[in-house]
């Protein structure tokens, strides 16, 4: 037993070594997927004052199940690169648009594995990331057409009649639209 039990702490810790982000948790984990490479001394500087408002739509899901869906990278880099930049979190509004494949991405694991039959390693990002301040939001039109029961989202996902009326709404209230 006691053999087994040091079999397993070793491929716990080569999964960590493997995966560093898949230890992570929180700003932990922000820091890690929101990575990006410091610019010294850049001429164009974001204002520290400014009101930040950016949503994305998130429309493409991983080519294969039990990768992260890459576009759920990108408020974490935004994130990053605002902390670094010295603005104000309370004033960073971000907001992500989910449809299209990525819709799956945000599925409970218990739903997220009975359809692809692996967990689902998005979860991690998308609680740090709401837990930041991101506003998820899915397209009601894309759960009906791609089958993705609503009642299995995370919790913290809200539901939208459709992307476009998402996007108008954020767009109304001063969000700038962008694509990963």
């Amino acid at each position: 037993m006691r053999t087994f039990s040091r079999l397993l702490t070793a491929f716990a810790l080569l999964a960590c070594a493997i995966s560093p982000a898949a230890a992570q948790t929180g700003e932990a984990l922000l820091r890690v997927e929101g990575a990006f490479k410091p610019i010294p001394h850049p001429e164009h500087v974001a204002p520290k004052n400014l009101v930040y408002k950016v949503a994305w739509d998130v429309t493409v899901g991983p080519k294969t199940p039990g990768e992260v869906t890459d576009g759920f990278r990108t408020p974490a880099n935004f994130l990053m690169m605002a902390d670094t930049s010295g603005i104000p979190r309370k004033n960073v509004h971000l907001a992500m648009i989910v449809h299209g494949t990525a819709t799956r991405s945000l599925l409970q694991n218990d739903a997220y594995k009975a359809a692809t039959g692996v967990d689902n390693p998005n979860i991690a990002l998308l609680e740090a990331l709401h837990g930041a301040g991101v506003e998820i939001i899915v397209c009601g039109q894309a759960l009906v057409n791609r089958n993705v029961p609503r009642d299995k989202l995370l919790p913290f996902v809200k539901t939208s009649i459709s992307a476009t009326l998402a996007r108008a709404v954020l767009n109304a209230q001063g969000y700038a639209s962008m694509t990963p």
